[in-house]
């Protein structure tokens, strides 16, 4: 299998474009995270490294590698017509059908598929009474204040976002700059998606894989966020992942709400769509108590949670716990590399890792980015 990490795909499927140019952050980001794709990957397998000169292809121990025999399966980290660009200019997915799958694939990835689900959700569940209205998708930007003025605290939503990017925040009222932001998105994308804000208890996901038109469970996430957007993953069991969900809501609700997402995906993107995907939910408090928002996205690719839950399953002894988290640094990153090696010693048992501090990417004086771990 060829892997490609490309964290630019939010902003490639909203350009929806063969020859978008990224942000100079976000090709350094990808150029220097890529390599942590080896403790996902097998050993036979390889990774395309399509903004590194000196390097295209890596193995799963860190070599250069050639080029794979062409007819090597792909699964970037996304699919978008950036990268299908990308990997047909090496030769990989030539076949004509390739440009309409992604292009499948892009409508299946807008917001409105999880204002489907959503719908789903409440159309089937039992408690049905208690799951969130589905976000609205506003096509006007006249229907922005009659939003506001009906749930006061909104968060609009691009269409092709993620991690907490294309977010914008409005408390009671829409400003000239909030409304000129929204056009934008609006004349852009199309249209812009509204939901009331909730205060957030804990944030986690349900990961699941497509394959061969079934799409299964892989594990749940669980998942730290900071101003609204992705800050890190956990290290944990699945088992104690559930174990912190349920001290909120039964093992009936999350079971029922599991199964009837499953049905979604089986029905609405597993005909269409090969490899993985997450369902980012959240835990609410609410006027009656907690609830469970059960589809707040659906991100339609690989996603860090279910990343955080390969490095558990496959790397991290049973005894440890701990989080990954992406360091971003523009200034002193391998200084704090350094400090945090020495003030957490890294200890591994039996080729498992047990405590300290780690990267899972090579850092240099010249590096920001780098993915990170800690356990204890």
């Amino acid at each position: 299998m060829l892997y490609v990490f490309n964290p630019e795909h939010d902003y490639a499927l909203a350009n929806n474009g063969p020859h978008f140019v990224p942000l100079d952050s976000a090709i350094r980001f990808a150029r220097e995270c890529a390599p942590f794709l080896r403790f996902l990957i097998h050993a036979d397998d390889c990774i395309f490294l399509p903004y590194h000169e000196e390097m295209r292809y890596m193995t799963a121990d860190g070599q250069s590698a050639d080029r794979p025999p062409i007819g090597t399966p792909v699964r970037p980290w996304g699919w978008d017509p950036l990268v299908l660009y990308q990997l047909q200019n090496e030769g990989f997915c030539t076949e004509s059908s390739m440009a309409g799958q992604v292009q499948r694939i892009r409508e299946l990835a807008h917001r409105r598929t999880a204002s489907a689900a959503m719908e789903y959700l409440r159309d089937t569940l039992p408690a049905a009474n208690q799951v969130p209205l589905s976000a609205l998708e506003i096509q006007r930007p006249q229907d922005v204040e009659a939003f506001i003025a009906q749930h006061h605290d909104v968060i609009f939503k691009s269409p092709y976002s993620g991690n907490g990017r294309g977010h914008l925040y409005a408390h009671g009222e829409c400003s000239p700059t909030l409304l000129r932001q929204i056009t934008g998105v609006i004349k852009r994308q199309g249209s812009i998606m509204a939901e009331p804000m909730y205060q957030i208890i804990q944030d986690f996901a349900m990961e699941f894989f497509c394959h061969q038109q079934r799409v299964s469970f892989a594990g749940y996430s669980l998942f730290e966020t900071q101003h609204y957007g992705y800050s890190g993953n956990l290290l944990q069991s699945n088992l104690e992942i559930e174990k912190q969900i349920l001290h909120h809501i039964s093992i009936e609700q999350l079971t029922a709400t599991r199964d009837c997402i499953l049905s979604f995906l089986q029905n609405r993107i597993a005909p269409d769509y090969e490899g993985p995907l997450g369902v980012d939910m959240c835990l609410y408090q609410h006027p009656d108590g907690v609830r469970l928002n059960p589809m707040i996205e659906i991100n339609l690719r690989m996603t860090m949670g279910l990343a955080a839950r390969i490095l558990h399953d496959r790397h991290v002894h049973p005894e440890a716990t701990g989080v990954m988290r992406i360091e971003y640094r523009p200034q002193g990153l391998l200084d704090f590399i350094r400090q945090q090696g020495k003030e957490h010693p890294w200890k591994s048992i039996d080729g498992r890792w047990r405590a300290g501090f780690r990267t899972l990417t090579p850092v240099s004086e010249e590096t920001q980015y780098a993915v990170c771990v800690w356990l204890s």
